[in-house]
């Protein structure tokens, strides 16, 4: 036997009985209907296949860094109030102090300017939250008419300066729940001894359409599957019915902690352009500090949104009359960060939906003695019946906001 159940393989292991047999589905059916799911899908090919567990619900830590920018609107004068986000949260008293201090040397993105923090009672006081500033290195500028991206560039010590507060990351839990993946099969015993021209073995045939089916329903829940919703997902025993939280479930997830659309792009309809794609990938970068020099990053589309990805600059390729091929067939692309991306069209993709992910910080799983299992069922006629059922959990997403970008509501057609 080998270490992957293959197609004909399942067809053995169903027509056998006895306690050999039912070693073997455990031992091989399992890891065989991965290798199968994976062989038809693309994306599912490149996620691993974690442990199994014995918890309906996986859980799992995740710590948000020290941010790099502050929103911040400056009087023009000494006072810099702040507002939006920090750690993935409305700004507070503190959320602020983890990050401004006496000596804080702020930059403004846009042309420059850099402010010095001399006091932070107007944040210890509460909302409005203000720091006292003031013109720092021989720069200058207007006051902001509004709320803008300011830079944390350094802090300002020296040999006498007492450490007045200390500094450290909270940590939360983020978890996904699990799904139960069940089929029946039955066959009359008349059909099951009939021969058709173009059927040899009735049974066979039936189970491999069967395969054919979970596969899809495998592949559609890792990529799409949703969980159970009522005033807040829902994992595990907190609903009858648990459903698994699925790759392209994630960005809706953490937008509803954290609105931005910079990463989580609405294209209102549109077909997707060259330049959509690029401000993703800088936006992911700029916004979110994802790391595109580690992981397995690609671009993940269905085939109907990916024949538009194959018209980018087509009016500037080359075409040689000695070429044998007809068409084109685009598998990467060059973002304008410098960056380059494999693209992974799938079939069982949203095709509303593009993504650009790290399959690397993604994996999905088996729960603990529920693999892959067939029940035979009692009847009272002349057929045969049973159940086919497994149940896994997923998926689980390391760091989701700088891991999974995405594009919406796309042409497609």
């Amino acid at each position: 036997m080998p270490a992957f159940a293959t197609q004909s393989d399942f067809m053995k292991l169903w027509t056998q009985s006895g306690q050999e047999a039912e070693r073997k589905l455990q031992k091989f059916l399992l890891k065989g209907l991965d290798t199968i799911v994976q062989a038809g899908s693309d994306v599912l090919a490149k996620i691993k296949v974690g442990e199994t567990i014995a918890t309906p619900v996986v859980r799992w830590m995740e710590e948000i860094a020290y941010p790099t920018a502050v929103t911040a609107q400056w009087n023009g004068t000494t006072t810099l109030t702040f507002s939006g986000y920090l750690f993935n949260a409305a700004v507070s008293r503190e959320s602020l102090r983890k990050v401004i201090r006496v000596g804080t040397i702020l930059e403004r993105q846009s042309d420059g300017l850099q402010l010095k923090v001399s006091s932070v009672s107007g944040i210890d006081d509460g909302a409005p939250y203000e720091a006292t500033v003031a013109t720092y290195g021989n720069t200058s500028g207007s006051a902001d008419s509004s709320g803008v991206t300011y830079e944390i560039i350094s802090e300002v010590w020296s040999d006498y300066k007492d450490a007045d507060e200390t500094r450290s990351l909270d940590r939360y839990f983020r978890e996904v729940g699990t799904q139960i993946h069940a089929e029946t099969f039955e066959i009359p015993k008349t059909r099951k001894n009939t021969k058709y021209e173009i059927v040899g073995d009735e049974v066979e045939h039936q189970i491999t359409a069967l395969l054919e089916k979970m596969r899809r329903q495998i592949a559609y829940a890792v990529l799409r599957s949703r969980p159970y919703y009522s005033s807040g997902y829902k994992y595990g025993n907190a609903t009858e019915e648990s459903t698994m939280c699925g790759i392209c479930t994630w960005p809706s997830i953490v937008q509803s902690e954290m609105a931005n659309p910079a990463v989580y792009v609405n294209n209102n309809g549109a077909e997707i352009t060259k330049e959509a794609l690029d401000d993703l990938v800088r936006n992911m970068w700029l916004t979110e500090h994802s790391d595109f020099n580690t992981g397995s990053w690609y671009i993940i589309c269905h085939p109907l949104v990916h024949k538009y990805i194959h018209d980018f600059d087509i009016s500037f390729r080359q075409m040689e009359y000695t070429n044998k091929n007809v068409g084109v067939a685009v598998d990467t692309f060059d973002a304008k960060i410098g960056k380059r991306f494999p693209i992974i069209s799938d079939r069982y993709m949203a095709p509303h939906q593009l993504i650009v992910a790290d399959l690397s910080k993604m994996y999905y799983g088996y729960y603990q003695d529920d693999q892959l299992d067939r029940k035979e069922l009692a009847t009272q006629g002349r057929y045969q019946r049973w159940l086919i059922s497994f149940q896994t959990y997923g998926v689980v997403v390391r760091k989701p906001r700088q891991s999974i970008g995405m594009i919406y509501n796309l042409a497609y057609s």
